[in-house]
């Protein structure tokens, strides 16, 4: 059902939007957590695109698409499950790590909501990066893959998503602290908006 789903939202899409992915050679085979920036509600569309047509993966959606009983079905079909964002969701992170073990890929957007300029499009307050990412990298001893999603895709105009090279970030200790985990993921944001002008995909 996915490979159908995937391919009929390609075709409805290229009309209007023109998406292309770039740099799927950097995709490792088996798990990874591919990691995407978020600024429209389009951009679950984009990441799965990156993904390619493979139904290898599960996608982390906010709990709140899963009230919608026709929006749930369909991200049903696209592999996501839901997660509880400002809280701890042990389910959530379950069903992820479950996922990295049986070699899937993971599909998640660190920044947590939309965000334009640093800024939440929700609230207009500066947004601090979710750490939830490069945690599973880290426990599953998986890479992170950057995923630049154009901002504000347009209409009739190229979309370019680029795929950026995976990398695992490096810690001082064997179980790293807040900050560590902090930093890790500032830098993988860093890496994703690198993407936007085609740097850091060699």
């Amino acid at each position: 059902m996915y490979k159908a789903v995937y391919w009929i939202l390609r075709v409805l899409l290229f009309p209007f939007y023109r998406a292309r992915v770039a740099g799927r050679e950097h995709l490792p085979r088996g798990a990874a957590v591919l990691c995407g920036n978020h600024s429209t509600n389009s951009d679950a569309v984009f990441l799965l695109m990156a993904n390619g047509p493979t139904r290898e993966f599960g996608f982390m959606a906010k709990d709140e698409l899963f009230r919608v009983p026709v929006v749930r079905r369909i991200i049903r079909w696209l592999h996501a499950f839901p997660v509880k964002r400002d809280q701890q969701d042990l389910s959530a992170v379950k069903t992820a790590f479950s996922l990295l073990k049986q070699g899937r890929r993971l599909l998640i957007f660190p920044e947590g909501t939309r965000v334009r300029d640093g800024k939440s499009c929700r609230t207009g307050l500066p947004v601090e990066v979710k750490s939830g990412a490069v945690f599973f990298s880290h426990r599953a001893g998986v890479p992170l893959v950057p995923v630049y999603i154009p901002e504000g895709a347009k209409l009739f105009r190229n979309n370019i998503v680029r795929i950026g090279t995976p990398f695992l970030p490096t810690y001082d200790q064997k179980k790293p602290s807040a900050e560590e985990y902090a930093a890790a993921a500032a830098e993988l944001m860093t890496r994703i908006y690198s993407l936007k002008n085609g740097g850091m995909a060699e």
